[in-house]
């Protein structure tokens, strides 16, 4: 056995062991996995980013087990719990990280290394969204901040999820097939670019533009001054594409071919694509949408902050409360990234409302959407409150799991599960009339009364004792 306490040293089996069977390698890796260790005194010594408990799956029976996790440098280091001697590492150098499933209802996410795969589950989706956003950060080289916001949508860095695919889909790395199993495949939440799980270190940063500064050197400067150019993907059209310049049809389930534009949704054949107007139209979302043009500097605390162009003059502003609809929440959040700026797109359940109405509060007149129940809606309201900007927003609701008596007062039914009719209830609320809505607000304070007391009772003895 190797000594212990090398920072790279192989261990054999003993009763500090903190995994329960031999990790997950990756199908098809050329690599042989070694197993590497270090003891708790080597990782003292080193600056850590994030740490706590979570689930692991095992290759046994697929089990889960609570093991204790720091993340350290470019190393993951794992153990029985946070006392132990000996830490498992994970070396994260070419890794990347995804959700598990589609809806993810119990938050777990799989680390991906060229070598292994490592299954781990989070106690909410809160805290899967940290060690996700810190995992990135080691990913991205930048500084992982666990009191600020997650800003992964600004850094151009794709989100990745399992999923299976029902028609030919091909990985945009590598251009190949990826396989119908759940196992094999990952799509970005924002863009739905694919690739296979082996190929998602290799993908370019070239997620949905959100601020100026993404947009880069494609940005279009005119006499109407800044307009934003199509943003391309290539591949995995629709069955029923049509090219908007020839009207014909476009894309292939045999190969990887034709494009899509992320904003307008335009799709076009690479040989028409230089025939299409350079300026997007933004689509038919465009009322809604806060283009990433309007996102061009940064205040004080180092957040972005929107400007008013004079096309955005009521922009949409979500929330999505993940948990509701038994998890529902997740796809609908995901369906708004796409079809809106990312940027405008919150989780209640990650940061509440605050961010976003602070992101807001530069617009003259916005429009708020909560998908939830009554008790999201109440959160925001009160947040809006907090910051009197009650004068400036509409607010409208989505309703979502139970509970959603304003929902169907105010004429959006009592609950929506279909995540792919969001674009035509976006045009609803964009034609929908506004109602004022009385909210009370009730103050309980405490106060001393005067003491009473009770006058005595004098009973009169009446009895007769004459004899």
């Amino acid at each position: 056995m190797a000594e212990a306490g090398g920072p790279e040293s192989t261990a054999a089996r003993c009763p500090d062991e903190s995994s329960d069977s031999e990790p997950e390698q990756e199908p098809g890796s050329p690599q042989k996995l070694i197993r590497k260790v270090s003891t708790s005194g080597q990782i003292r010594s080193k600056t850590v980013l994030k740490e706590g408990t979570l689930l692991k799956q095992t290759n046994s029976f697929q089990r889960w087990k609570r093991r204790y996790f720091k993340l350290r440098g470019r190393t993951l280091y794992y153990a029985q719990t946070s006392k132990s001697i000996i830490f498992d590492e994970v070396d994260l150098t070419d890794a990347s990280v995804a959700e598990s499933s589609t809806k993810n209802v119990n938050n777990s996410f799989t680390v991906i290394t060229p070598c292994r795969r490592l299954i781990l589950c989070a106690d909410n989706r809160k805290e899967m969204e940290e060690w996700m956003a810190a995992l990135r950060s080691i990913q991205n080289r930048q500084n992982y901040e666990s009191t600020q916001y997650s800003m992964d949508h600004f850094s151009g860095m794709h989100n990745w999820y399992a999923c299976s695919h029902a028609r030919p889909t091909y990985c945009n790395v590598c251009r190949e097939a990826l396989s119908g199993v759940t196992s094999h495949g990952l799509s970005c939440e924002v863009c739905k670019f694919k690739a296979h799980k082996r190929c998602a270190v290799r993908a370019t940063n070239n997620c949905k533009w959100t601020t100026l500064a993404s947009i880069g050197k494609d940005i279009i400067e005119d006499e109407d001054g800044v307009s934003m150019p199509h943003q391309w993907l290539e591949g995995n059209l629709p069955v029923s594409a049509k090219c908007s310049v020839c009207d014909k049809t476009c894309g292939s389930v045999l190969r990887l071919q034709d494009w899509r534009c992320l904003w307008c949704k335009a799709m076009v054949h690479s040989g028409c694509k230089e025939q299409l107007s350079s300026k997007c139209p933004l689509g038919q979302c465009k009322v809604s949408v806060i283009p990433p043009t309007a996102l061009n500097s940064i205040d004080s605390d180092g957040f972005w902050k929107a400007s008013c162009p004079p096309s955005c003059t009521s922009p949409l502003l979500v929330f999505v409360n993940s948990k509701s609809g038994d998890n529902q929440g997740v796809k609908f959040l995901r369906r708004f990234k796409q079809l809106l700026n990312p940027a405008q797109v919150f989780d209640l359940m990650n940061g509440g409302p605050h961010l976003g109405l602070r992101l807001f509060q530069k617009f003259d007149t916005f429009r708020i959407l909560v998908c939830g129940g009554d008790g999201s809606v109440g959160w925001v309201l009160s947040e809006i409150d907090a910051l009197t900007l009650h004068k400036q927003c509409q607010l409208g609701v989505l309703p979502l799991g139970t509970g959603n008596d304003l929902a169907r007062v105010l004429g959006w039914g009592s609950a929506c599960d279909d995540d792919t009719q969001l674009p035509q209830i976006l045009e609803k609320l964009e034609r929908a009339s506004t109602k004022m809505l009385d909210r009370w607000s009730i103050m309980v304070y405490e106060t001393k009364f005067p003491r009473q007391h009770s006058a005595s009772t004098v009973t009169e003895d009446c009895s007769d004792d004459s004899e």
